[in-house]
């Protein structure tokens, strides 16, 4: 790949949806770039090994991963190139396309234009600020999976898992088979009931997979004979040097602590739960537009049937454009891929139609399924209210909570409070604080979170060394011009 070169289809992530579009666009014939930032395709969903590890039997890793490294050899095998290591750091649209600038983890930079660009960049997890949180031992489901999955590591002996959710069930149950010590597993919803049942029991049709697995799990945790209990939160994690105790609360319908029913337990191992959040920098890097839905993550992103955005030319799938798991990521890839050859004009609308319908018919079923899930387990305001005035809230900057409520008693602008107590302008942008901070405005000023405008997306969207950006700088003549009468 060489700076300049062009694309019909730029695809941004090589997670189940990225590979599903990418092998889509390609298998017609066009032209197709799959960028993403880790060393091998599949995402965090299909994580294979890391490099030097080799797994000789997959059954232990269930028959998830299996799919996944499945899908992954079919899409290494296909026409579609691939740019790995290499993050997408600023967009910018032109008259029939979009110039993307890369940047790979050796701090070297280019440019490629694309004339359509689909972007899967995946979700997050949902960051939890609470006391305690930034303790060694403290870690997300995502962060302990990568290890567990590329690594076959554990990183503690005794574990609590807090969480809600799916995740909440999957999780404990995945890594009881790991052979992980998990304490207890905390879900901050309530246990279903038969109204939930019910609901459940209506949306089968076409889940029955997916139902069948939420049985295996919790046979899972009672095999391994890990106590699952309900309505309880995380409250704070206590130790010196590392976490030791973990203290858990009962909680009330918005899932705020209830005073009285803390619980205090040993452990050297946090695990955090909470849902994940999609990965919006590059979606509001061009603008598009957004819904809110907290089930879904939070912020979703406005797509047509077609999975276009608001943007022109741009299309978006998967667990980036609000959380809905890798079935229907994979589905959404299809249907985006497919729209993108159609715009291409590479195939026509009839046949473009009729090559999507099943994948559409997919999607109407599992999303059935998850707003009954969703129902169950829906994200309480309290989630965003453990932290004490001495908590952490941005990592990067070690912006306190205490010094954002100062600035946020005299506004409701987080742009305002980004620069005044330079929380979000560290290395992850606000990735893992904006929600939060959004939740205190809100809360101060009585302001639905899904109205507070987020701060706005700069170049570059992801951490990347200043040698690349500095490279860039001397090389672009658009970015640099030497004084007059030098060579």
């Amino acid at each position: 790949m060489h700076d300049g070169e062009r694309y019909a289809v730029l695809v941004v992530g090589g997670g189940p949806a990225g590979m599903s579009a990418a092998m889509t666009a390609a298998d017609a014939g066009l032209r197709t770039l799959l960028v993403d930032e880790r060393p091998t395709l599949g995402g965090q969903v299909f994580k294979q090994p890391g490099l030097g590890f080799a797994v000789t039997d997959g059954r232990p890793l269930g028959a998830q991963w299996r799919y996944g490294h499945r899908m992954v050899q079919r899409a290494e095998g296909s026409a579609v190139m691939t740019a790995m290591r290499t993050a997408v750091i600023d967009v910018e649209e032109q008259r029939d396309g979009w110039n993307a600038v890369l940047a790979t983890d050796d701090a070297h930079t280019r440019t490629v234009f694309a004339s359509r660009v689909i972007l899967c960049p995946g979700a997050h997890d949902r960051p939890i600020v609470f006391p305690g949180w930034t303790l060694p031992g403290v870690i997300t489901a995502g962060g302990l999976q990568s290890l567990v999955k590329t690594q076959r590591f554990m990183p503690g002996r005794r574990m609590v898992f807090a969480g809600s959710g799916p995740v909440a069930l999957a999780f404990p149950a995945q890594l009881a088979e790991f052979g992980a010590d998990i304490v207890v597993a905390l879900e901050a919803g309530p246990a279903p009931n038969a109204a939930d049942v019910a609901r459940l029991a209506g949306a089968a049709a076409g889940n029955l997979d997916l139902l069948i697995d939420a049985a295996r799990y919790r046979a899972g945790l009672l095999r391994h004979r890990v106590p699952l209990r309900y309505r309880r939160i995380i409250v704070r994690a206590e130790g010196d040097r590392r976490v030791e105790r973990v203290v858990h609360a009962a909680v009330d319908a918005d899932w705020r602590p209830i005073a009285g029913t803390e619980e205090t337990v040993a452990a050297d191992l946090l695990c955090i739960g909470y849902g994940f959040a999609p990965s919006l920098e590059l979606l509001r890097l061009i603008g598009a537009g957004f819904d809110d839905d907290e089930a879904l993550g939070g912020p979703t992103v406005r797509r047509d049937r077609w999975c276009r955005t608001t943007a022109a030319r741009i299309y978006a799938a998967g667990d980036g454009t609000g959380v809905e798991g890798s079935k229907v990521a994979i589905d959404e890839g299809v249907v985006a891929g497919l729209a993108a050859v159609m715009d291409e004009g590479s195939l026509p609308e009839e046949k473009a139609v009729a090559a999507a319908a099943p994948a559409l018919r997919r999607i109407r079923r599992r999303r059935a399924l998850a707003r009954a899930t969703a129902r169950m387990y829906h994200v309480g305001r309290g989630i965003y209210g453990l932290a004490d005035e001495s908590t952490v809230v941005c990592r990067c900057e070690e912006v306190t909570a205490g010094d954002l409520a100062h600035v946020i008693a005299t506004t409701d602008d987080i742009s305002v409070v980004k620069a005044l107590t330079r929380a979000g302008m560290g290395p992850c942008q606000g990735r893992y604080c904006s929600r939060h901070i959004s939740a205190m405005i809100g809360r101060e000023h009585d302001i639905a979170l899904a109205t507070i405008a987020p701060s706005t997306p700069r170049m570059p969207v992801r951490p990347v060394p200043i040698a690349a950006i500095a490279d860039r700088a001397v090389t672009d003549p658009g970015l640099f011009t030497a004084p007059s009468g030098n060579p």
